[in-house]
């Protein structure tokens, strides 16, 4: 199960320095040498309302958000949304080094004073990000250091300059992490219109990891025809781990259709790493229905004795009633020999 085995990458919010020089192309953004800098704009429909996090003894809380730490997290443990944002740039010697993206309500505090610039266009903004993240391919240190933060504080910008900018890295940029960090930014932030880029740049980019990782950014999203999507990308791409990754992110999804089409490749897909892949993929379904599904798919005799028994592999890692009620059943008598 090559693919499936294989680790998701999902956006890491994590920032290390880079060295760009600044000021940026706005006057109204120009940076000083050191120190933090803020400014607030509108957010994108339906922003998430993110802010720093806790974790104590399992459970999960805001609090205020250390700009100049290395520890803790950020995210939103709720659905919560903002409609305004607010940026945090920290320059050191005349150089971006650190840059945070929060719900404008979110308290922030930092060692200095925290410089506040005030009536800041968006579309100047995202022009300073859009400016930040090309100009980091001749920095010293590789720019997948900050470039995950200028992409999500870009998704996070109303508007269509800085959605069409978001889309314009996802489409054609040469580095295949820009094209992911963006992909997935435009799935998860950008609402309809970035579920249909997203779906066009899993079928159409060069990159079979990047088509992946697009499958995977499209379950993330409530687009209506993210299903229909997976399914085709499943049935159609040249290339066998893309074929796995779809069915296993169909079957997260939940979708009505996920059983059939799972079960049709099965039957169908050329490779037996993928019809392998397909039967973990089963167990993936919401619990009871997973468990119905693999229990068919050990009692179907017209599939392999090896698929049958992956099936019976999986149910014993349920825990599921009805699974291990099954798997009594086959050591009893054996359904699935």
């Amino acid at each position: 199960m090559k693919a499936i085995r294989r680790s998701i990458r999902v956006a890491a919010l994590c920032v290390a320095p880079l060295a760009l020089a600044s000021p940026a192309h706005s006057a109204d953004l120009t940076l000083p040498r050191d120190g933090w800098s803020s400014w607030k704009v509108p957010a994108v429909d339906e922003a998430p309302a993110w802010c720093c996090l806790s974790w104590n003894k399992g459970l999960v809380s805001p609090q205020s958000c250390r700009l100049d730490s290395d520890e803790g997290g950020y995210g939103s443990t709720s659905k919560a949304t903002t409609d305004t944002v607010r940026v945090y740039a920290r320059t050191t010697g005349g150089k971006v080094d650190r840059l945070r993206v929060f719900a404008a309500t979110c308290p922030a505090q930092a060692a200095a004073p925290i410089r506040e610039i005030e009536n800041v266009a968006v579309d100047d903004s995202a022009r300073w990000l859009i400016d930040l993240a090309k100009r980091s391919r001749t920095a010293a240190k590789s720019r997948d250091d900050i470039e995950e933060e200028v992409l999500a504080a870009l998704a996070m910008h109303r508007g269509k300059f800085a959605g069409d900018a978001l889309a314009s890295f996802a489409r054609s940029d040469a580095r295949e992490e820009t094209r992911k960090h963006a992909i997935f930014w435009l799935a998860t932030l950008r609402g309809t219109e970035g579920a249909e880029l997203t779906s066009a740049m899993m079928f159409s980019d060069e990159d079979p990891d990047v088509r992946e990782h697009a499958a995977f950014s499209l379950s993330q999203t409530e687009s209506p025809r993210a299903a229909a999507d997976l399914i085709r990308l499943g049935n159609t791409d040249k290339d066998d781990d893309v074929r796995s990754q779809a069915w296993f992110w169909l079957a997260q999804t939940g979708a009505s259709e996920a059983e059939g089409a799972i079960v049709a490749a099965l039957r169908n897909d050329k490779d037996e790493d993928v019809r392998e892949d397909a039967v973990f993929a089963l167990s993936q379904l919401p619990d009871e229905r997973a468990t119905r599904a693999l229990i068919a798919a050990a009692e179907n005799r017209s599939l392999s004795r090896e698929q049958r028994r992956q099936a019976v592999f999986w149910l014993s890692q349920s825990q599921e009633d009805a699974a291990q009620a099954y798997l009594d059943k086959v050591l009893l008598g054996g359904a699935a020999h």
